[in-house]
This record gives structure tokens, sequence and C-alpha cells, in this order.
């Protein structure tokens, strides 16, 4: 072969490799290196029967059980805390809860301080023995609060274990309050109890009680309380609300949600929420708890 002809042959075979070149760095950007096959998909989460998936503002993403009622409506930007440590949203009410733990209140002064409601203990079972039991200062708060302008409502501590025990604990509250008109609810607060040195486990009578057994409880006293002419209401935390109440069966009564954080984050909706245990408020020498009714009655 001559040079000439040689030389075609050279730049031919140079040309066909810069082809072959250019054409494989195309596939590999194309294909992301991986010889055409589709990158393997991220394995789907499954989600059980009767639950859901939520983004928890604190928690992230979790699984919730799946409940037909309303979900949370307010709007996390309508939230505000003030110097004094009260939070406000729009027009929302603002109020406490007080028990005997509080001791004697000037109420003239909470009411001055800005506060528009309270919910104000009943009473009590008893966590062993199972007695009821009237708050040593539920009469003097009742009829101070109502002189001061502040709006009422109360709640029971409930250690009830059958739904007999929840009415009698409604029927209790009743009978206390002798045709007495409320403003706010009549509040179911059932809370499990915790062992100690002084209350062993074996000591507590609603110790390892059900959720299913303590969500008919609820029911039954609110089913009493309105039979009654009162507004009825359950108490609960988010670990309560996804872990232990069946709240679709409670679906009929206003929801009190306890949340000590600087947003309310229970995916489903409430008309009240309790935001912290160590509030200060003019004329209560002790804390208080807080709270904010966010659909005013």
């Amino acid at each position: 072969m001559d040079r000439e002809n040689i030389k075609k042959l050279s730049l031919i075979c140079a040309g066909v490799a810069l082809f072959v070149v250019v054409l494989t760095v195309i596939i590999v950007f194309v294909t992301g290196g991986s010889d055409g096959e589709e990158p393997p998909a991220e394995p789907s989460r499954i989600i059980p029967d009767g639950m859901r998936l939520v983004d928890d503002i604190y928690d992230g993403e979790k699984i919730i059980p799946d409940f037909d009622i309303p979900e949370m409506k307010y709007d996390h930007e309508g939230f505000s805390t003030g110097e004094d440590g009260v939070t406000r949203y729009k027009n929302a009410a603002v109020g406490i809860d007080v028990s005997e733990f509080q001791g004697e209140i000037d109420w003239y002064a909470v009411k001055a301080a800005g506060i528009d409601f309270a919910f104000i203990r009943a009473g009590y079972r008893g966590m062993t023995q199972g007695l009821l039991t009237e708050d040593s200062r539920f009469q003097e708060n009742m009829k101070n609060a109502e002189s001061a302008g502040v709006k009422r409502g109360v709640y029971f501590f409930s250690q009830a274990v059958t739904e007999s025990e929840a009415a009698a604990e409604a029927d209790f509250i009743i009978e206390k309050l002798q045709g007495e008109k409320l403003e706010y609810p009549v509040v179911f607060d059932w809370e499990p109890p915790v062992p100690s040195e002084e209350l062993p486990e074996s000591s507590l009578r609603a110790h390892g009680c059900t959720g299913e057994t303590v969500t008919k409880c609820a029911a039954a006293f609110c089913e009493r309380v309105k039979e009654a002419g009162y507004i009825p209401c359950v108490y609960f935390n988010k670990n309560q609300a996804y872990n232990f109440y069946d709240l679709e069966k409670l679906r009929n009564y206003d929801f009190w949600y306890a949340e000590y954080n600087p947003l309310p984050s229970m995916a489903y909706s409430f008309r009240i929420w309790q935001y912290t245990d160590g509030g200060s408020v003019p004329g209560i020498e002790t804390t208080v708890d807080l709270d904010i009714c966010m659909e005013p009655y």
C-alpha cells in the first residue's frame, strides 16, 4: 500500500475511534453509567390498614391511626407568645386550669391579667382505694372566679376502670354543681398512674388499664355530662391520642389537648390547648397551667 493510501486509512481509523469515544460518553451521561439499566427504586413504605403517614413538626414522619375526625386546621403562623409567657392565637380565649395546689387565688388579679376562662378541678378519684374526693378549694374557686368575671369550666381527675365508675364520677360533679351554669365544658381527665416507692405498681388500681377500656369510660362520663345539660370534653396528650384512645369513638365531644411545645403538632383538631404547666399569672403564687381556647365558648 502506498504512503498516500496509508495516510487516508489512518485518518479513517482515527475518525472511527473518535466517534466511538463520543458515543460512549453520551451513553454514560444519559444512563448514569448503569449499562442502560434503571437505578433501583427505593422501597415503598408499607402503611398498615387503619393507619396513615403524617409529617410531625417535631418527630418527623410517623405512622398514626387514621381516625375519621377533622384534621388540625390552625395556622402555625397565627400563634404568638408575649413577654408574659402567654400564648395567643387570633380571636382565641386565654385561660388557666387550677386546683387546690394553687392555694388561695386572687381572681380579680387573674381577670385583670387578661385571663378569660378557667378550668377548676372539682375532684379526683384516689389512685389506690378509688375513693371520690372533692377538691378542697373547688367551691371557693368557683364562687370567686364567677365574682371576678372569669368564665368557668370544671374537670375531674379520673382513675375509672369501668364505665359505671366513670358515670359515677360525672354524677359526683353534677351533684356538686347543683345546677350551676357553666360557660365552659365538664372535662374527663384520665391519666395513667405512675408507680413510685410510695405507690408501687401493685397498689395502683388503674395501672395497666387499656385504651379500649378508658375510651369506653370517657364516653360514659361524657354522655352523663351531656344528659345533665353541660358540655362534655376529654383531656389527653399526643401519646394518648395516637397510642391509647380511640378518638373516633369520642368524636362527638370536645377535645382538650396537652402539649408543652411552642406549637401544637397533633394531626387532629382540638378546641382547647394546654401548652405549659409552668405558667405565671398575677394573683396566683404558684406556677399554673396555661391554656388557649381556639374557638371560645
